[in-house]
């Protein structure tokens, strides 16, 4: 055969399989076809405010002076006012705070959602105003999101309270804007939080560890927190509560996650350039955004983070032992059963460029075996 009858003959079998015409062109008609229609998640719960109230609704201290339906219509208005829920509420010196407006959770068991509310034209000024979404297991127990003012600007707030321990982030400040949009993705025990001012893009500050993924009440808040302050009003236009779609469901870092979850030994450990013989931590278990380890003799379990956009991608451990404030940063490759880590110490140091121990760099590569 020639190779000018080859090339042809190659053009017109690769022309028909790609349903240029003849055969080819009905086997791919006959295809069933992906849907259009983007994915429309379950909703699990939603209130738009419309003159009642939902009856799933259990406020918790209610005050019925501070909230209101018919002031502003097709929307739950609550008043700020002197009180919190931050801090050991056996020691706290504020009141507690009122009218947190919470409903059970409505995903099955430890199911993923996505929380959703949208604030109106909410102003605050003096230090501590705030109004936000709520993840509630109790007032020592819980993760909050909100907008509030620092005293000279509005900022979002996003605190974590377990057994009255409790982890804050202070995320950017925003433009003052009519509408602000706030929304949780919960992911097994991490919950990403995003706001917007559209109500369509949205903006993500980043992932946090909480709770053991099956949170017993969710809903919205608006309080002045431990000062007094002037009171002004949160306007809810609605609250919803659905299921993710698949795009978030997919989600990168979440799927990785995944992959890591179980146990691992550690089968081999370089220390600032020098292999041991026994290194000082033994194995790993990683469970949702938590992760176990033992370090000479004694289980510490903390939460871990991953950065899968970084080159090599990133792992970041909240501390090194339960209550310490320094995360411990490093970085970590993934190879089906194998995990390298390398983390940076003492705690609070930079994470390493590279997967690499070197005479007196400080830090520990640690290779991993999955147990079976």
């Amino acid at each position: 055969m020639s190779c000018e009858r080859f090339r042809c003959e190659i053009f017109v079998i690769t022309w028909i399989a790609l349903g240029g015409g003849g055969i080819g062109s009905q086997l791919v008609a006959d295809e069933p076809k992906r849907p259009l229609v983007a994915e429309e998640p379950e909703v699990l719960f939603v209130d738009e405010f419309d003159g009642q109230l939902s009856e799933q609704w259990n406020p918790v201290r209610p005050d019925p002076e501070r909230f209101f339906l018919n002031s502003h219509p097709g929307k739950l208005t609550l008043v700020t006012h002197h009180g919190d829920i931050v801090g050991d509420v056996r020691k706290r010196r504020a009141p507690l705070a009122k009218n947190l407006f919470l409903i059970p959770n409505p995903a099955e068991g430890d199911g993923d959602f996505v929380v959703t509310t949208c604030v109106d034209s909410f102003r605050p000024t003096m230090k501590y105003q705030q109004a936000g979404l709520l993840i509630y297991d109790g007032d020592d127990n819980y993760l909050k999101f909100d907008l509030e003012s620092n005293g000279s600007t509005p900022g979002f707030k996003h605190i974590r309270e377990q057994d009255a321990f409790r982890l804050y982030d202070t995320d950017p400040k925003i433009k003052p804007a009519d509408r602000v949009w706030f929304r949780l993705v919960k992911r097994g025990n991490v919950y990403e939080r995003a706001y917007s001012t559209d109500g369509k893009k949205f903006e993500v500050f980043g992932e946090a560890v909480w709770g053991d993924g099956s949170p017993l009440q969710v809903g919205i808040i608006a309080f002045n927190g431990p000062r007094e302050a002037d009171e002004i009003e949160a306007s809810f236009d609605f609250f919803r509560v659905r299921k993710l779609t698949r795009e978030e469901r997919e989600d990168p870092a979440y799927l990785q996650r995944q992959k890591i979850a179980g146990s691992w030994n550690v089968v081999k450990t370089r220390a600032s350039g020098e292999d041991l013989v026994e290194g000082p931590i033994s194995e790993f278990r990683f469970d949702g955004g938590d992760v176990s380890f033992v370090i000479q003799g004694e289980r510490t379990e903390v939460d871990f983070m991953l950065d899968i956009e970084s080159e090599p991608n990133g792992f970041t451990m909240s501390s090194l032992t339960v209550g310490a404030t320094d995360p411990v940063h490093g970085n970590y490759e993934l190879n089906e059963d194998q995990l390298v880590l390398c983390l940076s110490l003492p705690p609070g140091t930079p994470a390493p460029q590279e997967l690499e121990s070197s005479p007196g760099d400080g830090r520990i590569l640690m290779t991993l075996k999955r147990s079976n």
